[in-house]
């Protein structure tokens, strides 16, 4: 199963407020400072937001989890992940059977789109041998 997130294009009040506070943000800088340094605060910022800008694609597959974006490819196997856990914005593939501190930490969190049951649907055959 395959799906692409692309929170800026969902949101566009918030990416409009976000990117008139970025150009605020940058334009004070240019104007209390140099150039240079707004030049540098603005890759700092799209390198932090980078995946709320730009588009992430997910695939799983019968042995991986694959997530795409700008910048890098991650592939996970798909029998790291013992239990999933639905959020309000996506899911957590978690590599503990219970619930723990370290789930955020050493999980993949995927985020789904506004048509997010048939996703679910597949994530649970993959994970029902765990009781996921």
């Amino acid at each position: 199963m395959k799906w692409q997130v692309h929170p800026a294009r969902e949101n566009i009040t918030k990416t409009i407020i976000s990117l008139f506070f970025v150009v605020t943000f940058i334009v004070l800088i240019a104007i209390f400072y140099n150039l240079y340094w707004a030049f540098l605060g603005l890759i700092i910022l799209f390198a932090s937001l980078y995946s709320y800008y730009f588009p992430t694609t997910y695939e799983i597959t019968d042995e991986e989890v694959i997530i795409k974006n700008i910048f890098t490819t991650q592939k996970r196997k798909l029998n790291e992940f013992k239990k999933f856990y639905v959020g309000k914005n996506g899911v957590l593939l978690s590599p503990f059977k219970h619930k723990t501190f370290l789930n955020n930490f050493r999980g993949v969190f995927l985020l789904l789109p506004a048509q997010r049951t048939e996703i679910i649907n597949y994530i649970k055959t993959k994970f029902v041998e765990d009781d996921g």
